[in-house]
């Protein structure tokens, strides 16, 4: 097998699902042999978790008034460790390490698009997406199908591969012990949200559909969310009034995100846009729980309503609500779903699986017929 010299860069600061996508790939394809490194901002959170793994580093500079000294400083490092596949994943990155990798000719430069949003300038869209990079891959197939029509990619040039889950450290019988964290009785059902705070991944309306719950439903029920980010303060302010208060947990960042999942009932993500495939969905469904999520983006993909979980139009309390309650009264219905959806990721969203895809692809991106243009 090939032994791939490879460089993934990402110049976001934060810590969400795409930069633990990141991660997740270099720690993959360095246990198989491979030979790794990030390029980031050296404040990044990326940055840290990957020289705290060991994984080689460097510094990226992506401010526009250092372009072309970036670009030349990464060019010759790209020569000189003899890279042989560049992924860029975010804007910035992408121009510095993608006219990096153009300037080395040797690497396959690589452009993947992890969330569904507008493309505002299609003119520089259509560069950074369609001229620049030999290959673009995504997240989800909805987010591909948006690329070849609004951008004019060729197909055979845009490839998806969800993010794989690790099935060893999610596994359903894994037992939870959030409830003793949080003093819960065996009666009190579990309902959480896990993802970073911002607005568009729906925590308004999953309070508001958990006030409806409080006010309606004969069993008790705690609340949960787990998660950081710029919506924190603001959702502090919020649970701390009625009819939350004391029914909502906000639980911060946690790095035992298995434990949760094996706590939980019911895993909600209403999200309203810019979703790919959620990690956390398959995560969830990796443990074999129940959940209810939106019709956005990526997720009917991996949430067949009814088989492997339930949907639910965005911005909808009522139907949340409806569903979340639908799961809390049938046990029944919680483990047929929860076990199909298990069976789902087992099949084709594995962390191996995602790795042996892109293998595949660096390999067919090599031959002489997909050289450089």
């Amino acid at each position: 097998m090939r032994q791939w010299r490879i460089l993934h860069t990402e110049s976001s600061r934060g810590w969400g699902g795409q930069e633990v996508r990141v991660f997740v790939e270099l720690e993959w394809m360095r246990a198989r042999g491979h030979w790794v490194a990030l390029a980031a901002h050296p404040d990044s959170a990326i940055a840290k978790r990957a020289q705290e793994a060991g994984i080689t580093f460097y510094p990226l500079n992506t401010h526009k008034v250092f372009l072309p000294i970036a670009v030349a400083q990464m060019t010759a490092w790209l020569i000189r460790n003899r890279i042989d596949v560049v992924n860029t994943h975010s804007s910035n990155d992408g121009w510095v390490a993608g006219l990096a990798a153009r300037l080395a000719r040797h690497p396959i430069l690589i452009r993947s698009r992890h969330i569904e949003v507008d493309y505002p300038n299609r003119f520089w869209s259509g560069l950074a997406y369609r001229y620049l990079p030999r290959h673009v891959l995504t997240t989800s197939q909805r987010i591909a199908n948006r690329l070849v029509e609004e951008l004019s990619i060729p197909a055979t040039r845009v490839t998806c591969v969800s993010t794989g889950v690790d099935l060893a450290r999610f596994n359903p019988g894994m037992q939870g012990a959030l409830r003793q964290e949080l003093n819960l009785t065996p009666d009190v059902a579990l309902v959480g949200m896990i993802s970073v705070l911002r607005s568009w991944k729906g925590h308004a309306t999953f309070l508001d559909a958990a006030a409806q719950l409080l006010k309606k439903s004969k069993q008790p029920i705690r609340f949960v969310i787990a998660g950081d980010g710029p919506g924190r303060q603001e959702l502090t302010e919020k649970i701390a009034q009625e009819p939350w208060k004391d029914h909502v947990t906000l639980l911060g960042h946690r790095n035992d995100v298995p434990n949760i999942l094996a706590s939980l009932d019911v895993l909600v993500l209403p999200s309203f846009a810019h979703e790919g495939i959620p990690q956390i969905i398959l995560q969830a469904q990796a443990m074999a729980r129940s959940v209810v999520a939106t019709t956005v983006g990526g997720i009917p993909e991996v949430v067949g309503n009814g088989v492997t979980g339930l949907l639910v139009p965005p911005r909808n309390p009522d139907a949340l609500a409806e569903k979340i309650a639908a799961l809390l009264d049938d046990p029944a219905l919680r483990t047929r779903l929860g076990e199909a959806a298990r069976q789902n990721i087992e099949k084709h969203h594995s962390l191996d699986a995602m790795g042996e895809r892109l293998l595949k692809l660096y390999g067919q991106l090599s031959g002489p017929h997909n050289s450089s243009s």
